[in-house]
């Protein structure tokens, strides 16, 4: 009897191990795909400036991946372009400091089409996990 509980027990935690396995692994941004998003955010003035750069955050304790845009700056001055909030697993890009202010252009939403397929997250999926930004009334 106590052979049989042995034999039902490992058997149990092969098909648990085996379940976890197969599951598709979590669908989430790369940090290349959040920087290129935040990018294509920036208007032409914003694209021009010299030695553009994006810094990725990747705060565990909250939802979204946070980028700072920098660029080289003029002495005394701010070298922050602008603060991104990027949601991981839609793509979608808003701006950080801002209530509610999801960035939208042509060439975005064309990467976020490409990211989206690539992430294979369907249309319902996407309105399922939608949602506001980082600074958005609940």
């Amino acid at each position: 009897m106590a052979r049989r509980a042995i034999v039902f027990f490992l058997y149990a935690i092969l098909c648990v191990a085996l379940a976890s396995a197969l599951e598709s692994p979590e669908r989430r941004i790369t940090s290349a795909q959040a920087k290129a998003l935040v990018m294509v955010s920036l208007n032409a003035k914003q694209k021009r400036l010299p030695s553009l750069g994006v810094d990725l955050f990747d705060d565990p304790s909250s939802k979204f991946l946070f980028a700072a845009v920098t660029w080289a700056g003029i002495p005394g001055g701010s070298v922050v372009v602008e603060n991104y909030a990027v949601d991981p697993y839609t793509g979608d890009v808003f701006i950080a400091a801002a209530e509610c202010d999801e960035v939208r252009n042509e060439r975005l939403r064309v990467l976020q089409k490409q990211i989206r397929a690539s992430l294979h997250l369907t249309q319902s999926e996407y309105r399922r996990l939608k949602t506001k930004g980082p600074l958005c009334e609940r």
